[in-house]
């Protein structure tokens, strides 16, 4: 049997796991070790606007039960590599992760996936705003 899917673009909720924070220029910076987040780092979270515009969670694939599922694997991984086609060199690094052996979007692209990853916010909402 085939081990359950990570979403990496998943919502502040509790039980998600925090995997990294956006930085200045706009990029994720991972975490060093997996934080799960519990009903109080949500709330203290949300006092400061949408979470999901500032940090990254991870939590448990929806398929068919996610918005961006596209029948076949995750559209967001897809748009993305579509839209920002960063090249990956097969004997480039992979950058630190904390759910690569469980990942989505790993799972599906491979190391084009981890190439794009550190550039999606999944809530864009306040970066349009600030603009």
């Amino acid at each position: 049997m085939q081990e359950p899917k990570t979403c990496p673009s998943a919502r502040c909720e509790p039980g998600a796991t925090l995997l990294g924070v956006v930085g200045a220029d706009g990029r994720v910076k991972p975490l060093r070790t997996a934080m799960t987040i519990d009903a109080g780092f949500v709330a203290k979270a949300r006092a400061g606007g949408p979470p999901e515009a500032r940090m990254r969670f991870a939590a448990a694939c929806q398929t068919t039960g996610c918005t961006q599922w596209t029948g076949g694997g995750c559209g967001v991984v897809e748009k993305v590599l579509f839209h920002l086609a960063v090249p990956q060199t097969a004997d480039a690094p992979l950058p630190p992760c904390l759910i690569r052996a469980t990942c989505r979007w790993f799972s599906q692209q491979g190391a084009r996936a981890c190439g794009v990853c550190d550039l999606v916010v999944t809530d864009q909402g306040m970066m349009t705003a600030a603009e």
